[in-house]
């Protein structure tokens, strides 16, 4: 059983929205937000230079960099929807402690049992994004850009009291029942503590991130 999470200030306790909140304004390209320009284009001139190996006694090699930056835009997109169906819009409700992936899929704040920062090297120096998990679902949110915070101050309210109310702790392991090396077996999870500290104020890029890594 894990330990309740840190109380909230008094003027969040009294001004939490009711019902269902959508956290975040979550699009379909919401997921590119991390991949940059440079990305794009290496991705691009590389395939390009693979397909004029292949067939440069065929195709010219301008025709060859075209298709590959087109395959590399195809791939782009195509992981993001993949991705955006795998970690769906989430929306909380604080009245009835549930939070819900999708559409569909409805589960307890109580539920939820990890939390990580996805440790992606091309995204973590930009974008900073916080995974929940639980067994019956999972969802991304992205709270820092290039451009800086992404939620409304609504927003980040909610989502800072729902993560208060769920189950958050850092895994353990048969090895580690203590936890002393969770950090190192663990890649990327962080505490309740550490959860709620981001929601509330996302460290600007470049800036320290909780002991993750």
């Amino acid at each position: 059983m894990s330990e309740p999470g840190p109380e909230p200030a008094p003027d969040e306790a009294g001004d939490l929205p009711q019902g269902w909140v959508r956290v975040g304004e979550r699009r379909w390209w919401s997921s590119l937000a991390g991949v940059g320009t440079l990305t794009f284009v290496f991705l691009g001139v590389y395939g390009g230079a693979q397909l004029g190996r292949l067939f440069e006694d065929i195709v010219p090699w301008p025709t060859n960099l075209l298709f590959g930056v087109l395959t590399a835009g195809a791939v782009l997109v195509v992981s993001t929807l993949i991705r955006n169906v795998r970690y769906p819009q989430p929306w909380v409700n604080l009245d009835t402690n549930e939070l819900r992936a999708g559409d569909s899929r409805t589960i307890a704040l109580s539920d939820i049992d990890r939390a990580l920062i996805p440790s992606d090297p091309a995204v973590r120096s930009e974008v900073l994004t916080l995974r929940l998990v639980a067994k019956q679902a999972r969802v991304e949110i992205i709270l820092r850009d290039r451009k800086g915070p992404r939620l409304d101050p609504g927003s980040t309210r909610a989502l800072a009291e729902a993560v208060r109310r769920t189950s958050i702790a850092m895994p353990t392991s048969p090895d580690d029942p203590g936890g002393t090396f969770a950090r190192y077996n663990f890649p990327g999870h962080i505490d309740l503590d550490a959860a709620v500290a981001l929601v509330q104020q996302p460290p600007p890029p470049g800036k320290p991130l909780p002991a993750a890594w």
